[in-house]
């Protein structure tokens, strides 16, 4: 009897262990692997809210870099951990991996993308969150589950392990670019600077403090108007313009050197905006440019003026000529048109040699410029020919007086080292409106008055009259402009 009844305890007993609910252990390193889409999917999300979309990460590297990370806690969970890794585990130090992680990435990544500190370690936070949001919905499907607690603490250790590499990373990466700026401001022969809100300087590079003659500590506070007078009101007014409108100024600025020369720059300004759009500083750089100036100067008067002379020479005549005409027609206003050619210069020329010749033309031309005023236009087209084009005529007896006083001018003895040369001057005159409408035939009709001139006698002035059309236009020196 007692052996039934003994019979009868064991076998409830194996009943009640055979029907009683199993205790499983969740795996958190399998767990993470087997949720990994998932996970990723909100961290994608809440990492699209940190920054414009500008900045945004490309997508397949955003997953890569979470994918790899979170490969490489579940690796670390599956392995036993000694009590030395707990220790330093605790304290924040990780296994000492000095390589390229995926957490030391991303903080360069983040940098490289404008986000601030605080964005790229929220992006852990999140990524945290979503594990462990995840982890309690697994736990609550099986309530027989047991969670493995231990593990939960190493992910956390693991996932501020991460945060310290980035946050290294970020910093080290921040630290190495403001040294690289630093090197590059400080070196630059351009002027850099900078100025609050209240267009008052804060920063100047070398260049800046030794073209001022000012040091570090002189800077601060200044305004354009303190460094330079009169000069300075200019450049306060471009950084107050930026302030105001939040858009890139580009301007020319002519400084006195310390030394008292004239300096050029080219200049840009630009607004410095907080992501809210909100105006943090301005920035500005100058460039010196007075050589390639100086060059484009030159090369303009060498284009558009006679060597010899200094006068202006066909290019530049028949360019002012064209407006000139164009005004003509436009307002009824008169343009007269003098065509000057010497006489007997190719007769000097040949005697005395080309040396002297030449003295010859640069003292007719500065005679010629003697006797018109500023605002007309004297040209040399090549050889013996000269032109003058007068500006705000109003009557015939001006431009008649104008080409007598030339003529007598040129009529006077020219000394030229030991000789004396003697040469006459053949002027024509054309007048637009009344003689021509366009450049090209005022052009012909001057040219056809001054060889009737020659004609005449030469040393004197010839108006140009319909009746001259019919001379051959092959006698006139217009067939070889």
């Amino acid at each position: 009897m007692f052996v039934s009844l003994l019979s009868s305890a064991f076998g409830a007993v194996r009943s009640r262990l055979r029907t009683a609910p199993t205790v499983k252990m969740i795996s958190f390193s399998k767990f993470i692997l087997k949720n990994l889409e998932p996970i990723l999917l909100e961290w994608e999300a809440f990492a699209a809210t940190l920054v414009p979309e500008e900045q945004r990460m490309d997508r397949e590297l955003l997953r890569d870099h979470g994918k790899k990370m979170l490969e490489t806690i579940a690796r670390d969970l599956s392995q036993p951990e000694s009590a030395q890794q707990k220790s330093d585990k605790s304290k924040g130090a990780g296994a000492g991996n000095d390589g390229h992680t995926a957490a030391k990435v991303h903080g360069a990544d983040r940098l490289a993308l404008g986000f601030t500190l605080n964005s790229a370690v929220a992006e852990y936070r999140a990524l945290r969150a979503s594990v462990i949001r995840l982890w309690q919905e697994e736990i609550k499907k099986t309530p027989t589950a047991k969670p493995a607690f231990e593990d939960l603490i190493r992910f956390n250790e693991a996932i501020d392990q991460a945060i310290t590499e980035s946050v290294t990373s970020y910093s080290a990466e921040k630290d190495q670019q403001s040294r690289v700026f630093n090197t590059i401001l400080s070196n630059s022969p351009d002027l850099s600077f900078t100025f609050d809100p209240a267009a008052k300087l804060n920063f100047g590079n070398r260049a800046f403090l030794e073209f001022f003659n000012l040091s570090p500590q002189e800077v601060v506070g200044k305004r354009w108007t303190d460094l330079l007078a009169p000069a300075g009101a200019e450049l306060h007014g471009h950084v107050k313009a930026v302030i105001k409108r939040r858009e890139k100024l580009h301007a020319e600025i002519e400084l006195k050197s310390q030394g008292g020369s004239v300096v050029v720059f080219d200049g840009i300004f630009v607004p410095v905006l907080t992501d809210d759009q909100k105006l943090e500083a301005v920035a500005g750089t100058m460039r010196d440019i007075t050589g390639r100036i100086v060059v484009e100067k030159g090369n303009w008067k060498k284009a558009n003026f006679d060597e010899l002379t200094g006068l202006p020479n066909r290019s530049l005549f028949f360019d002012r000529l064209e407006q000139a005409v164009l005004h003509s027609a436009r307002t009824g206003a008169v343009t007269p048109l003098l065509f000057i050619d010497l006489d007997r210069f190719k007769q000097a020329n040949d005697s005395f040699g080309h040396e002297v010749g030449d003295m010859l033309l640069k003292f007719a031309a500065d005679r010629i410029r003697a006797c018109v005023r500023e605002a007309d236009t004297v040209a040399r087209l090549g050889g013996d020919e000269f032109t003058v084009i007068l500006r705000d005529v109003h009557d015939a007896v001006h431009i008649r007086t104008v080409a007598e006083k030339i003529v007598k001018a040129l009529a006077t003895p020219f000394q030229i080292h030991e000789h004396v040369v003697q040469v006459s001057a053949s002027v024509g005159v054309g007048i637009s409106p009344q003689d021509a409408q366009s450049t090209q035939l005022l052009m012909r009709n001057a040219d056809l008055a001054m060889y009737s001139a020659k004609r005449a006698g030469r040393d004197q002035v010839v108006f140009f009259s319909a009746d001259l059309l019919a001379l051959p236009t092959t006698e006139s020196t217009f067939g070889r402009l």
